[in-house]
């Protein structure tokens, strides 16, 4: 597993779906996301394929078309697939933006998606890194139904006073 994808609670592999408590050992594959602001990760979650598959039904058809849409229309992956195959080092895949190439090391705000099976990273459309800027014009797309969905994923899984705690609301963090 790539470091970068560690939980940073525990300094180790995330062990649990956020979702469902569920080992992510015996629930084969999970996701990993990482919302950061500078050098600081301000929300991590990991989340075995079963949940995020029933977060994905919960989200509004008109969201799922224009985040599908969004992906196909700025993201060229499969130039990315062929150039960096599934051998590539991790830090390869998390280099640029995936949507708009920006640059990782001159980015403010960032997100970073992976796929797992047990421990291992899956390599291929995953792992990626998508810049706050693209992550807002995403967010643009997206209805208020999907917006409703994932506040309410927010509030019943990271509870917490909205002052102690800056969680990305409004947020399609790559799920």
């Amino acid at each position: 597993m790539s470091s970068r994808f560690d939980s940073l609670e525990t300094g180790e592999p995330f062990r649990h779906c956020c979702a469902c408590d569920r080992s992510l050992t015996d629930a084969g594959m999970h996701i990993v996301n990482k919302s950061f602001v500078g050098d600081e990760c301000v929300f991590e979650m990991a989340m075995c394929v079963d949940c995020r598959e029933e977060m994905n039904e919960q989200l509004s058809e008109k969201s799922r078309v224009a985040m599908f849409d969004f992906m196909h229309d700025h993201a060229e992956m499969d130039t990315r697939e062929r150039e960096l195959g599934t051998e590539s080092e991790t830090d390869a895949y998390l280099a640029n933006c995936i949507t708009c190439g920006a640059d990782a090391g001159s980015l403010k705000n960032f997100s970073l998606g992976g796929m797992f099976a047990g421990d291992d990273l899956i390599k291929g459309p995953f792992p990626m890194l998508m810049c706050g800027a693209c992550e807002e014009k995403l967010g643009e797309t997206i209805s208020d139904e999907t917006r409703d969905v994932w506040d309410r994923f927010i509030g019943e899984h990271f509870p917490g006073p909205p002052s102690e705690v800056r969680l990305p609301t409004h947020k399609p963090v790559l799920i």
